[in-house]
């Protein structure tokens, strides 16, 4: 890791962890108060659904009430209806109607007062009913059979206590409209016979807390009777399609008549996001000081670090045996000037030690050459081309030194003779020292690509079968460098066999030349001695025979081309490790 690196990430981690541990801080914060907030506020708005709506059944458990009150002279309409209650011995027509009409009066007053009621109705033990509306859902069904329907039952069974009905359209009125009802005993509270059963039938609508649900888009509010599991109010329907009611923020208590119970649900996920502004802010102002911060250790680290860089670069990228001295930094009075004047001074003195040292060498060559003029044997040819690749090195003359070397190094591989098979990654090494060489006698005017899977570099393979090949495809395919630019050596596995292909984007081979070639490559190989080589070891032909003679039949090359475009050798070889 270069040390402006390290010296960025040293200030940059000292000046954005603790802020980051603070933001975080701050941001779970924030959050549980965020959270503490929300609960605040659901308990608030369910405390008022709550009152709001004990305050709507108080207001009927009152209206009921009203019918037990006995007036000061000892009268009431509980009195009143004990002349009905007997079935066999009727009153007549005119204490029926007088009983109407003070019925009538008593709850005109009671309909004036709450517009949520639309009519009152009593219902005697001998038939009778006594009732007074407003027309808002008409009256009772005169051939209506309230002896045997269930609510009067269950009004019975209940002994006093309210029973409310479910928010629907019930068959017993004429108007058709959606109502709740409430029915209760009226008792006589001597006897304690049952006189008749009060009905108040109510507007669906009045026990709707629309008006205190002061977030109806992220609060459901319901209102069931956990008897009959009947719905008498929500605002389902009203809720976002995005509402979300996972179950963990739900309240739930009774109301002052039983059996009727609030349930109230908050989507904290859809309020909580009405609070991430201030979230996203802190977010924001944290990620705009860690920038600054990174900012400012940039600047700092490269003020510090760039002489060094550049001392550093300037040492690594000195080429030949002339070092060049800096010019930068020399004036400066701290460490970093005396770094510089030293390097200059190092510099100077190791440039004369250089050149008194290449005159030696040249000296000692001159010598070496004199005395090996009288001793050249089979290795003189490379020998004498590691000379020249060291006096083009001395002179910094690099083609000359790159072709030497190159050339070098295939000879060197021709005479090595420890055995016939070679991997293919020292038939590639072998090939790129033939096309180094090509590239700088033709001006780098043809490319060679390779595509060879690592799996098969250590693979064995017959020796100087490659190059030739890739010879042959300069000269013949790319003409010398005039048709075409591309060579491609591609290996893969076929059958249980290695393939190379040699390819070419060349002038390609007619097809009669083609003909005689592949007549020739299908010819009897002749045996004369593993490994020979002789001055026709280039040909095709010859590879071809020396790859059947060592593998066996099955095993050599395979041409096709394509005139004017392309030639491809195909070389069949077993898989060897």
């Amino acid at each position: 890791m270069k040390l402006r690196t390290k010296i960025f990430l040293t200030f940059s981690i000292l000046a954005t962890v603790p802020l980051l541990l603070f933001t975080v801080f701050c941001y779970q914060r924030y959050t549980q108060t965020t959270y503490e907030r929300m609960d605040v506020i659901s308990s608030h708005l369910f405390e008022n659904a709550r009152n709001a709506a004990n305050d709507t059944l108080d207001t009927i458990r009152q209206t009921a009430g009203t019918f037990n009150f006995y007036y000061n002279d000892g009268t009431s309409i509980i009195s009143d209806l004990k002349e009905f209650k007997d079935s066999d011995s009727p009153p007549d027509t005119y204490e029926y109607f007088k009983m109407s009409q003070s019925f009538k009066r008593t709850c005109q007053n009671l309909l004036y007062s709450d517009q949520d009621i639309y009519g009152i109705y009593i219902f005697t033990p001998s038939g009778y009913i006594f009732d007074c509306t407003n027309d808002e859902n008409g009256t009772i069904q005169s051939s209506y059979d309230f002896q045997n329907a269930d609510w009067y039952q269950d009004t019975l069974d209940l002994d006093g206590a309210l029973y409310v009905s479910g928010n629907a359209v019930h068959d017993c009125f004429t108007g058709g409209k959606q109502t709740i009802f409430f029915s209760q005993c009226l008792k006589d509270i001597y006897t304690h016979e049952v006189v008749g059963v009060l009905m108040l039938d109510c507007n669906s609508q009045m026990l709707d807390l629309s008006a205190v649900n002061t977030m109806p888009e992220v609060t459901l509010l319901t209102i069931d009777n956990t008897n009959t599991n009947d719905v008498l109010y929500t605002n389902y329907n009203e809720l976002p399609s995005g509402f979300v009611n996972d179950g963990g923020n739900v309240q739930r208590t009774d109301l002052n008549l039983s059996p009727l119970r609030l349930t109230m649900v908050m989507d904290y996920t859809n309020l909580a996001k009405e609070f991430n502004v201030t979230a996203v802010l802190i977010i924001i102002i944290c990620a705009v000081c860690i920038t600054g911060y990174i900012i400012f250790a940039y600047i700092i680290s490269r003020y510090m670090v760039h002489p060094v860089e550049h001392l550093s670069h300037k040492m690594s990228s000195q080429s030949g045996h002339t070092l060049i001295q800096s010019t930068r930094y020399l004036n400066r009075t701290d460490e970093i000037g005396t770094l510089y004047n030293e390097y200059n001074a190092m510099v100077e003195s190791l440039n004369a030690a250089v050149k008194q040292d290449y005159q030696d060498k040249l000296v000692l060559l001159d010598a070496q050459m004199k005395s090996l003029e009288a001793r050249i044997n089979s290795h003189f040819l490379f020998n004498t081309l590691e000379a020249i690749n060291s006096i083009a090195e001395l002179e910094d003359n690099e083609s000359i030194a790159t072709m030497s070397l190159a050339l070098g190094n295939m000879f060197r591989y021709t005479l090595k003779t420890q055995s016939e098979l070679v991997t293919v990654q020292d038939e590639l090494d072998h090939v790129n020292d033939y096309v180094t060489i090509q590239r700088i006698r033709f001006d780098n005017r043809f490319h060679l690509e390779l595509d060879i899977p690592a799996e098969y570099l250590n693979n064995k393979v017959l020796k100087l079968i490659l190059q030739p090949l890739v010879e042959n495809a300069l000269y013949h395919g790319l003409n010398y460098c005039t048709t075409g630019d591309t060579i491609n050596i591609r290996a893969y596995a076929e059958n249980n066999c290695l393939m190379i292909d040699v390819y070419d984007n060349g002038q390609g081979m007619a097809i009669e030349t083609l003909t005689k070639l592949q007549s020739s490559l299908m010819e009897e190989a002749s045996f004369t001695e593993l490994g020979h080589r002789n001055k026709q070891s280039i040909g095709l032909k010859n590879i071809h025979s020396r790859i059947e003679l060592y593998y066996g039949k099955g095993y050599g090359l395979t041409v096709t081309s394509s005139q004017s475009e392309w030639i491809n050798v195909r070389i069949r070889l077993p898989i060897l490790k």
